[in-house]
């Protein structure tokens, strides 16, 4: 008996025809789903009036920002897990939950004026969790649905993600102006529904000659490893169009595993179990399209113990280490100084680019109350509020478009300069850097002219796409794309750090300066100049290193 026996149907072109309509269905229910996931930087719009309403310091917000990007960002690695293991489907499902239970509780703290710091960051945790991880399942949907367009297929969710801020700023600006409350219940139902009604439309669909989602060097069936896992399907007698995965084993474990041929062609695979390594974790089982005698399998398992047996240590990494936890191999390679030199450049520059996202509220109403006593602000009335928050909304809405524009001319850029000319795409970072810089620059001289406002949120959303449009193309070509979803991963947990140092100092420095009553500053960029020259030096720094980068990696 042959471990891999794999079925051809010469219907099968056929039978992916028929799904087309399919797959099509699940892409702009992706679109939609991503549209309505990427919420987690509208923090920027509402974050001024939601800590003044309930009582809370700049500091607080800082916190409260934090707990968003910890939600959303370091929350991307166990959302993937879940992904690989439940399917985009139940995941997105998931998302919607966290969602709407993150926006509707920061409604209700709104609402009651609860001052609990703690509960406000597990709403935020929540409402970045289900938005990451709904995100990142309408990018694998869209990728497996589409296995030979998937930089076109995924490109969608990706850029509806990105776009969201603009979308939503402006219907906060237009709907919202002024009711932050209103906004945030708007978010908890649309957003919520969204997603939950999404979940029921995004399905994966698999032709049997579709390779599975994730990197091309694991479809070969001679790579194997001591711990890879094979399918073990089964056939789905009530249905003529599909199998469903059913478990997967361990070869190490189960020697007598072996791969039942699927009864047809076509499949619609909710869980894709086994294809974990598409966020680069673990190992994927090769395509069932060779045959081993069942003898040969079970010799080559018998060899793979004694040698584990033989070598404890060299076991405990290439099985555990290597299947749950890659980032100690990456460390471990010889390249693994260069890693941490990556790891610094991106954790640095994207933690400025946040630090200017989550306050630019509080930039924004620093500069428009300067020159302004108490008693001016009072004789406004409710159209200086108003006024602040359309302004808010715009800047965020500049952000999210910079960053969009970036991420979009970031990838054909660097991969221009890289294949036509043969340069490092690490010179685009370094004129991200500069341009990041000058960003920094105005916000640090800038009084109050929203003009320069507007530029400098241009240049800093612009320099933040461009940063993470170009680096993970950087990181594949280092470290190669076998592991390229946790090193990508593990490099976006670097800008949490650098975050939290520049948002604690400017949330510091501008309650300093605040009034006691009112809780505002009047001295325009007297508020957090201090946060921004720290920010304008680390950006110098990086700007070395990566220069004495790109010298070492010369050819």
């Amino acid at each position: 008996m042959s471990l891999f026996n794999a079925r051809y149907d010469p219907k099968s072109s056929s039978s992916s025809s028929s799904h087309l309509p399919g797959r099509l269905t699940a892409l702009i229910t992706s679109i939609l789903v991503a549209l309505a996931s990427g919420t987690p930087y509208l923090y920027g719009v509402y974050s001024p009036q939601f800590v003044k309403r309930i009582g809370l310091s700049a500091s607080d917000s800082s916190t409260i920002s934090l707990a968003s990007n910890l939600g959303s960002g370091v929350g991307g690695y166990p959302g993937g897990l879940i992904i690989d293991h439940f399917g985009p489907q139940k995941s997105i499902l998931l998302g919607s939950i966290c969602i709407f239970v993150g926006y509707f509780t920061l409604h209700k703290i709104y609402e009651f004026k609860y001052d609990n710091l703690f509960i406000i960051c597990l709403a935020m945790i929540s409402a970045g969790f289900g938005s990451i991880t709904s995100y990142f399942a309408t990018l694998k949907a869209s990728q497996a649905n589409f296995p030979k367009h998937r930089g076109a297929a995924g490109s969608f969710p990706v850029s509806a993600y990105g776009f969201a801020a603009t979308v939503f700023s402006i219907i906060s600006a237009t709907y919202f102006n002024g009711n932050t409350g209103g906004l945030l219940e708007f978010l908890a139902i649309f957003c919520g529904s969204m997603t939950f009604i999404g979940s029921f439309f995004i399905h994966i669909y698999l032709d049997h000659n579709d390779e599975l989602p994730g990197d091309p060097e694991m479809q070969s069936p001679e790579i194997l490893s001591p711990s890879p896992n094979y399918f073990d399907g089964n056939n789905n007698n009530t249905s003529s169009s599909a199998v469903i995965i059913e478990e997967e084993l361990s070869l190490l474990s189960e020697p007598e595993a072996v791969v039942k041929a699927p009864a047809t062609p076509m499949e619609r695979d909710d869980s894709l179990k086994g294809s974990i390594s598409f966020w680069g974790i673990g190992e994927r089982t090769p395509r069932a399209s060779v045959s081993l005698q069942e003898s040969e399998a079970n010799t080559l398992v018998e060899n793979l113990r004694n040698e584990n047996n033989s070598n404890t240590n060299n076991n405990l990494s290439n099985h555990w280490l290597f299947k749950y936890l890659p980032i100690p191999k990456v460390l471990q390679q010889e390249n693994g100084k260069i890693f941490l030199i990556h790891y610094f450049i991106v954790s640095v520059s994207s933690g400025i680019g946040q630090m200017y996202i989550y306050t630019v509220g509080f930039i924004v109403t620093a500069q428009y109350y300067y020159g302004k006593n108490k008693q001016d602000r009072n004789g406004d009335g409710n159209e200086s509020g108003d006024a602040v928050q359309s302004l808010q909304a715009l800047q965020v809405s500049i952000i999210s478009i910079g960053s969009f524009s970036g991420r979009l001319l970031a990838g054909f850029l660097s991969d221009f300069i890289h294949k036509k000319w043969h340069i490092q795409r690490l010179w685009i970072v370094q004129v991200t850097l500069i341009l990041m810089a000058l960003g920094q620059y105005i916000t640090l001289a800038n009084v109050n002219d929203k003009h320069l406002i507007a530029l400098a949120s241009a240049m800093i959303g612009g320099s933040y796409g461009l940063i993470f449009g170009t680096y993970p193309a950087v990181i594949a070509d280092g470290f190669g794309t076998k592991h390229f979803s946790s090193n990508w991963g593990l490099v976006c947990t670097g800008p949490l750090i650098t975050l939290w140092i520049l948002n604690k100092l400017f949330g510091k420095i501008y309650d300093s300066n605040s009034d006691p009553e009112d809780g505002i500053c009047y001295l325009g960029n007297g508020c957090y100049q201090g946060a921004f020259e720290l920010s304008l030096a680390l950006c110098s720094v990086t700007f070395i290193v990566t220069l004495i980068l790109i010298y070492i990696q010369r050819k």
